[in-house]
């Protein structure tokens, strides 16, 4: 049953409340991890600790195509617990 194959294959994930820096990217989701590179280089220049594990969420699905520059990543990356 077709249902029952796509309920195996996805996965949630919880993740615990917290803090972090957030940075918007238009692009290809191919070259999101520049996001990423500023996000690091931004901590780094001003003295902020954070977890290299940067979560990405997509807005749009590059399967239906348009304009690469229209799409949306949001690219959060948590600040260390102390």
């Amino acid at each position: 049953m077709l249902i029952n194959y796509f309920r195996k294959k996805v996965t949630y994930l919880n993740l615990n409340k917290g803090q972090g820096l957030i940075a918007i990217y238009n692009g290809n989701y191919i070259t999101s991890d520049r996001a990423w590179y500023a996000l690091l280089n931004y901590a780094d220049k001003n003295n902020i600790s954070v977890d290299a594990l940067p979560i990405e969420i997509f807005y749009n699905n590059p399967e239906m195509g348009g304009n690469a520059l229209l799409w949306k990543t949001e690219v959060y990356l948590p600040l260390k617990s102390e």
